[in-house]
């Protein structure tokens, strides 16, 4: 058996990468590679719902409020966009931090209807940073169930003290 020419290698990497990227999968209705990847990166169903409300500027400043209330610093809020980021430190010390970031999302899919979409995620960083033990900052979404249900259960009590 003679060895595979350069050609005839890269080829074949070639199309393992064309099969990774396009999703290919082995047998019959297996889970797609690419798709369980983005799985990891994308939030989980349970971080939308809808509301019924009349106003989704309305529904954007008590997301404010319901935010603060949590312990979150706002960093950027824009009422009109329905965007809110803010962020709350959990730890902080000489070996590192811990902090939770929050992003949400205010649209109105239908009129009485609004729609809110939040992402919490978990960042932590570990090491001090000098030559001996460089730092290391991680971050992954958070997939338990109850911060969202928290987070909706103060807004829905916000709104409804309006």
């Amino acid at each position: 058996m003679s060895p595979a020419s350069p050609p005839a290698i890269a080829a074949g990497f070639l199309s393992l990468g064309f099969a990774l990227v396009s999703g290919c999968s082995s047998g019959g209705g297996g889970a797609k590679f690419p798709a369980a990847i983005a799985a990891r990166w994308s939030p989980p169903p349970f971080a939308t719902r809808t509301l019924d409300a009349a106003d989704s500027r309305t529904v954007a400043l008590v997301c404010k409020r319901a935010a603060l209330a949590a312990g979150f610093a706002v960093q950027r809020f824009d009422e009109s966009a329905g965007t809110l980021s803010a962020a709350r430190r959990h730890t902080s010390s000489f070996e590192g931090a811990r902090q939770d970031t929050l992003d949400v999302r205010v649209t109105a899919p239908a009129p009485g209807l609004v729609q809110v979409a939040v992402v919490l995620r978990e960042v932590v960083e570990t090491g001090s940073g000098d030559e001996r033990s460089p730092g290391l900052v991680t971050s992954g979404l958070v997939r338990d169930r109850a911060p969202y249900d928290a987070f909706f259960d103060r807004l829905t009590a916000l709104l409804g003290a309006r």
